[in-house]
């Protein structure tokens, strides 16, 4: 029997991130172009903060965060 947070953990392993990022922003309508989404993902692909899919600095899903207009890095890297 492993503890909550355990489960938690491998429960959250299993979803496919990539898909429930997509999902989510084919429900969002101010996107970035793909050019500087391009420029935005190849600041966090080297990131100290990147780790998996998420940012360590603000908890979200990275590539998610970077395909939105209103938003920027909690870095200040874009």
């Amino acid at each position: 029997m492993s503890c909550k947070g355990c489960e938690i953990k491998e429960e959250a392993a299993n979803f496919d991130v990539e898909q429930l990022i997509a999902e989510q922003l084919s429900l969002e309508t101010n996107l970035v172009s793909a050019a500087l989404l391009a420029k935005r993902l190849q600041k966090c692909e080297t990131c100290p903060f990147k780790s998996n899919h998420t940012c360590t600095k603000c908890g979200c899903f990275y590539q998610f965060r970077a395909n939105l207009a209103v938003k920027n890095c909690p870095i200040g890297q874009w």
